[in-house]
């Protein structure tokens, strides 16, 4: 919700109801727009980069537990045994 202004929401409902209608959907305003919120969950990927070392990575674990909890986590490189100890 308020994620985008009335004039953006408007504009991405215009882009994607060419999309909603191919798939069988209603063309209302809130329906094109459940498509588009739709494919954003199934498609939107992010990509978070913090080195483990440090009271930073800590407090970030801490303050945003989903970071651990909802997450994959790929370790590219050996943690240093400071890091292990401390997280």
């Amino acid at each position: 919700p308020n994620l985008f202004p009335a004039d953006e929401k408007d504009r991405v409902i215009g882009d994607v109801r060419e999309y909603a209608a191919s798939i069988g959907k209603p063309l209302t305003k809130e329906a094109v727009y459940s498509v588009f919120i739709s494919c954003v969950q199934q498609n939107l990927h992010c990509v978070l980069c913090m080195s483990p070392v440090g009271e930073a990575f800590r407090r970030r674990c801490r303050m945003f537990p989903s970071l651990i909890n909802c997450c994959t986590i790929d370790w590219y490189l050996p943690w240093p045994k400071e890091a292990l100890l401390n997280v």
